[in-house]
């Protein structure tokens, strides 16, 4: 399944139409559809959750590799689902998604074609999912290196495998067994929280003539533990 099929799932059927100025930063993406000012606003994992998904990268050397290649294989978002971090949210009602149009009924064309346009353009650079959800490249990289305790900017010589599905989990045993510092035991750690929690309702329509400077104004989602 490419990036796109990945958008498509959760965010489709997809409605293709002229997006201009599409734009993606933490939190949210924009674009003007048709004429209309559009805005896909989703929560950002915190920096915990961001840490414990790049120990998981860095832990199966497969992924490292092709992390700090500069390359997101679509496997990686099961790694990042499995700790509580979604690259494509589930479903329209984990956004607070606007339009200026005058459609209030339902997720309306402007939004889904907008959708079709952050699908093309995670497969044509994945880390505009990442980037979204509040983690650019650069920044993945460098947490990644740092989490395997890699000190130069090389990538391991070793080329990673083209199916990388095959290495997202294996089998392990009682985490009592292993060394407290070591991959094994990270796989065996207790089951990692649910998804970020988010408001009640944040899946409702906001109507806004300017729904970009309306995003900047929303009260910022509540983290896990407080």
């Amino acid at each position: 399944m490419s990036w796109s099929e990945q958008v498509e799932q959760w965010l489709g059927p997809s409605v293709p139409g002229p997006v201009d100025r599409l734009s993606v930063r933490p939190g949210e993406v924009t674009a003007r559809v048709g004429g209309f000012e559009v805005s896909l606003i989703r929560a950002v994992p915190d920096d915990a959750l961001w840490d414990r998904v790049c120990e998981a990268l860095a832990s199966q050397e497969v992924f490292r590799a092709r992390v700090l290649a500069g390359e997101l294989p679509v496997p990686v978002g099961r790694v990042c689902t499995m700790f509580g971090v979604d690259l494509v949210p589930r479903g329209w009602d984990a956004l607070v998604a606007t339009c200026s149009c005058d459609r209030w009924d339902g997720v309306c064309a402007h939004l889904r074609a907008a959708a079709a346009a952050l699908a093309a353009q995670a497969d044509r650079d994945p880390f505009s999912l990442t980037r979204w959800a509040g983690m650019d490249r650069g920044a993945l990289r460098t947490r990644v290196m740092a989490a395997g305790r890699i000190k130069g900017p090389s990538v391991p010589e070793e080329t990673a495998r083209d199916n990388v599905s095959e290495a997202i989990i294996e089998d392990v045993a009682d985490p009592s067994d292993h060394a407290p510092d070591s991959a094994a035991a990270f796989w065996s750690a207790p089951s990692p929280p649910g998804p970020v929690d988010i408001p009640s309702g944040s899946g409702d329509r906001i109507r806004a003539a300017a729904p970009g400077a309306l995003a900047d104004e929303l009260p910022p989602f509540p983290r896990p533990g407080t």
